[in-house]
């Protein structure tokens, strides 16, 4: 499902796990464009999460509201389809009715990473009783739904490799019906080795996910650095991988005794943050792996790509830094050019629907369900203000496969 459009189901092939070589692999992750949505403390907290634009006050209702500013800002700002919000315990056994408000409508705009936030760093779950009933809450809830995806730990540099290993297979032997593919497992320590744990066959057919940031190297200056850091991070597994936090600073501020202006992330790099951007955003291009900036939106945060004025029904988001955007949107594969444009009215559709013959051969030879919301062909992927649309032969169809007049 594309934000902001009703997306009929296209196509939904079960295809054959396939072997993929290490050196020729490429992601089958490219359906997630994604942004996180943070709480403005940052998402270690101990009580309930109170994400950018969020109230400690809404309820159900006004929580949707303030989420669907958010989001649909998101995709139609930054073209985004996927949205990662944290979870944790007080949240979601103590104040579900507000938050679930705001996890339905990222549910009914398109994909939403659930990933699981410990109370504080170093510490992981306080009570483990508690967690598994997070988790099953959760599951019980949004288990089926096909845009949900749960993301067990975010960076659980707190176990070894072997006891985040029984975690995770633990995890698998108590959610037995959540599809394989809907389930990231964070590699070990900060989300820094995906290679400890993806070797496990207990965990066949679930994706993989990986964090990369300047701040755990700032000695790298050169693009081709950063992409040999990102590499070694991932190893082998880039077709089962998707990136769930990366970013850098998109408004001035100061790093390590030094102030940073607006950077030019179209320009040829001076520092380590601009080789990064570039650097990342073109390796994540080149192995067509799905991404989540960080953050898409967090009050306060100069890394931030989009900065929110107003409350609930009036929240506006502004883009920051316009060349941090087009990085972000350059490291999607499944996209051509984005185009700024009045959004398309969806009345404006016929009735002429697109089959599975559109899916490319590319991605049906891959062992994975191929995305209902990407639709690839020879002339690319746009996305045109509230609609991804593809242009054949002069003819533009939105990804349900109805010609938009």
């Amino acid at each position: 499902m594309v934000f902001g459009s009703k997306v009929r189901r296209v196509a939904c092939i079960a295809l054959a796990a396939t072997a993929i070589s290490a050196v020729n692999s490429f992601a089958v992750t490219s359906q997630f464009r994604g942004v996180n949505w943070a709480d403005k403390r940052d998402n270690f907290v101990s009580d309930v999460l109170v994400l950018s634009g969020l109230s400690l006050s809404d309820n159900y209702q006004s929580a949707s509201v303030s989420a669907e500013r958010v989001i649909g800002q998101f995709q139609e700002l930054l073209g985004t389809n996927s949205v990662r919000m944290p979870v944790n315990e007080p949240t979601v056994l103590n104040a579900f009715d507000m938050y679930s408000g705001a996890l339905d409508v990222a549910l009914k705009h398109g994909r939403l990473v659930m990933g699981y936030w410990g109370p504080s760093q170093p510490s992981g779950p306080s009570n483990m009783d508690n967690w598994w009933k997070m988790w099953a809450k959760l599951v019980e809830k949004y288990g089926e739904h096909p845009n949900a995806y749960f993301e067990i730990m975010n960076e659980p540099h707190m176990y070894n490799k072997d006891q985040l290993r029984n975690l995770y297979a633990e995890w698998l032997e108590k959610f037995p019906n959540v599809p394989r593919d809907h389930i990231l497992l964070d590699g070990s320590g900060m989300a820094q080795n995906v290679p400890d744990i993806a070797d496990d066959p207990r965990f066949e057919g679930c994706l993989f996910a990986v964090h990369e940031y300047t701040f755990w190297n700032m000695s790298i200056n050169t693009e081709e650095g950063w992409k040999n850091s990102f590499k070694y991070k991932v190893g082998k597994y880039i077709d089962r991988t998707v990136c769930t936090e990366w970013g850098g600073a998109m408004a001035p501020g100061d790093k390590a005794g030094v102030h940073y202006e607006t950077m030019d992330y179209n320009s040829t790099p001076t520092n380590y943050f601009m080789a990064y951007i570039r650097g990342m955003s073109d390796q994540l291009r080149e192995w067509e792996m799905g991404s989540f900036h960080w953050p898409g939106l967090r009050d306060g945060d100069w890394y931030s790509m989009t900065k929110r004025s107003g409350e609930g029904a009036n929240i506006k988001l502004e883009v920051v830094n316009q060349s941090g955007l087009d990085r972000m949107q350059h490291s999607w594969a499944d996209t051509v050019a984005v185009v700024q444009e009045t959004p398309a009215d969806s009345a404006a559709a016929d009735s002429s629907v697109a089959d599975s013959s559109n899916v490319p051969d590319s991605l049906m030879s891959i062992g994975m369900r191929v995305p209902t919301n990407v639709l690839k062909t020879s002339q690319g992927l746009r996305v045109k203000g509230y609609k991804t649309y593809v242009e054949k032969n002069g003819v533009r169809f939105d990804l349900t496969g109805h010609r938009i007049k």
